[in-house]
């Protein structure tokens, strides 16, 4: 077993030394452009920041470089890649695979799952090409993961918190075909949050203007002694629209669990020192669920709301006014954000405060006895993040001794590092044992370095008096010194070398997102002797699957063919809502449900 890494999201700089200081090994960060989160772009000095802030721990910065690229673009990406390597990012991830046609730095590559990682043969081609990780499909069981570790020698990368696509990713095209927004652009206007109604052919109502394609968000802490097991590299968090309250608190409750686990280790060095106990249902949550990971299970939607309820409180007692009566589970504070269910519909109020039982809100309630409460906002527990900011620190030890007069120090860190240090001034005796305790107890104090010396040991021999101020500047140039050896000796990943002999072994169609010239290339170099463009550039004629999906509506509604006859409707079904009616298919042999453009 191999050395394992954390992987969390960055919005922006503050947000990645968040993620860091609280246990992430790594972080991944959209460039200025041509990330799926088009939101969630950065400017190249706060990257090199980030770079040089992360690269002091040993941690990793992965940059989102993983949209589809039309072809007056690609002059513009060649360029700002080159920027991204001289200010020394670890690793690109990306989707199109014109990069690998460009006239690039030598980069270590990761295949993004917005590649559609979800097939064997896929994933052994990529594999096979020469790229170092892979970043797996979220609906992969925990036995397909097994049977892909069998099969390939690139790092597996699994998200394990955070938002789901209901589609496969880098394989959903209901957002290009209604708003003109690719998802493989970036630009998502995220029609699954929607409502829709699933009638049958002869117009009768499965389900009526719910939120029926908007999955509870993904929670795999429960399961990661599973995935260490079978061999799992990259424990990925998502959320890179999510802000450093939330980055910081999801981040540093897997990075305990994963600290928990029997023999393992992180690839990066040092731990966070935090006053606060982190939990993810304090955060933004839609609910969650383990996917697909121990088997397909129903309630993978909420259907009643697309938003974070956060976590449940209790239920109401009693209203009056504004004034509300709550048996609680936990006490609720000042500024407390509460949200309930009225009459299908999700309301939020806001505690104003608290007084002798009942809580003061911020509006007149419609609120019957018995309503379920959720606290969305946890108004305490947001204070503790903002003020209480995380701090990493590497571990250190000290060696002290006198060399005829002078004060020699050696260091050594976690990683096996070392520095030695000797006094220029000579120092003369002590003339009391004492000062040798006050010595090492001064030299400890690492001050705001990244620095936590456990202690000092003091060689048998003369006790030499040295004044603070000297002992301080001693230790300052030694921990400078230790900076250096550290640096030269961080951990650097290996560029992708190309196999130019990989045949591509799968069925070609406009799937394989080809929007350049470079990406067609790349394909015709392995095989494909006409590859498709894509749908964004101009979708073939015939039926296209706006969507494919492991989710199926039929199973979520207790209607599996499987083993229910569905006598009483007919198909096929659609998707519907004002303006559109989407043909619904069902491939129950393969265990998928697509959604398709001929309405």
């Amino acid at each position: 077993m191999g050395a394992i890494e954390l992987l969390s999201p960055a919005r922006d700089l503050a947000v990645g030394k968040a993620a860091i200081d609280n246990g992430a090994d790594a972080v991944y960060i959209g460039a200025p452009a041509f990330g799926a989160r088009r939101a969630a772009a950065n400017s190249l000095r706060d990257i090199a920041e980030l770079v040089e802030y992360a690269h002091r721990y040993y941690c990793r910065v992965f940059i989102t470089f993983n949209t589809i690229l039309y072809d007056n673009e690609l002059p513009e990406a060649e360029r700002l890649l080159r920027e991204l390597y001289r200010i020394g990012v670890d690793a690109l991830i990306v989707q199109d695979m014109g990069i690998l046609r460009m006239d690039l730095p030598p980069f270590c590559l990761h295949a993004s799952t917005q590649m559609h990682n979800y097939d064997m043969e896929r994933i052994r081609f990529l594999d096979r090409l020469g790229f170092q990780r892979i970043v797996l499909a979220r609906e992969l069981s925990l036995e397909q993961i097994r049977d892909i570790r069998r099969e390939v020698k690139a790092e597996l990368e699994v998200f394990v918190h955070g938002a789901l696509c209901v589609s496969l990713s880098g394989q959903c095209y209901l957002s290009q075909h209604l708003f003109g927004r690719s998802a493989n652009r970036g630009e998502c206007a995220q029609p699954c949050r929607m409502k829709w109604s699933v009638r049958d052919a002869d117009g009768k109502v499965l389900v009526d203007d719910r939120y029926i394609l908007s999955l509870k968000d993904l929670n795999l802490s429960a399961h990661l002694n599973d995935l260490v097991q079978a061999g799992v590299d990259s424990f990925k968090i998502e959320g890179r629209l999510k802000d450093a309250g939330y980055v910081a608190n999801v981040t540093n409750y897997y990075a305990e669990l994963l600290n928990g686990l029997p023999g393992v280790e992180r690839v990066s060095s040092g731990r966070a020192i935090t006053i606060f106990l982190s939990d993810p249902e304090r955060s933004f949550n839609r609910g969650s669920s383990s996917y697909f990971f121990a088997g397909r299970q129903p309630g993978l939607v909420n259907p009643d709301t697309p938003k974070s309820m956060g976590k449940p409180i209790g239920t109401a007692l009693q209203a009056k006014g504004n004034r509300l009566r709550v048996e609680a589970a936990e006490p609720l504070h000042n500024g407390d954000g509460l949200c309930y269910f009225l009459r299908g519909e999700l309301r939020g109020i806001r505690v104003n405060n608290v007084q002798d039982g009942w809580l003061v809100c911020n509006e007149t309630l419609d609120i019957q006895p018995g309503t379920r409460l959720f606290r969305n906002y946890d108004h305490d527990f947001v204070r503790q993040l903002e003020k209480g900011k995380s701090l990493r620190k590497i571990g250190i030890r000290m060696e002290a001794s006198a060399e005829g007069g002078h004060l020699r120090l050696d260091v050594q860190d976690e990683d096996g590092n070392r520095a030695q240090v000797i006094s220029g001034d000579a120092f003369p005796p002590a003339g009391n044992p004492s000062q040798r305790e006050r010595l090492c107890a001064q030299l400890m104090k690492c001050g705001d370095t990244p620095y936590f010396c456990s202690g000092v040991d003091y060689r048998e021999g003369e006790t030499l008096f040295v004044p603070a101020a000297a002992a301080n500047a001693l230790r300052r140039k030694l921990l400078e010194k230790l900076d250096r050896v550290r640096a030269a000796n961080r951990p650097v990943l290996s560029p992708m070398v190309e196999n130019p002999g990989i045949p591509y072994p799968l069925p070609v169609d406009w799937r394989l997102n080809v929007s350049n010239r470079k990406a067609a290339d790349f394909y015709r170099d392995h095989g494909v002797a006409s590859p498709v463009p894509a749908f964004e550039l101009k979708p073939a004629p015939g039926v296209h699957e706006l969507m494919r999906t492991r989710y199926c509506i039929l199973y979520e509604l207790g209607r599996c063919r499987r083993d229910h006859k569905n006598a009483d409707i007919r198909f096929p079904l659609y998707l519907c809502n004002a303006k559109h009616a989407f043909p619904l298919g069902f491939d129950c042999k393969e265990c998928f449900m697509c959604i398709l453009d001929k309405e």
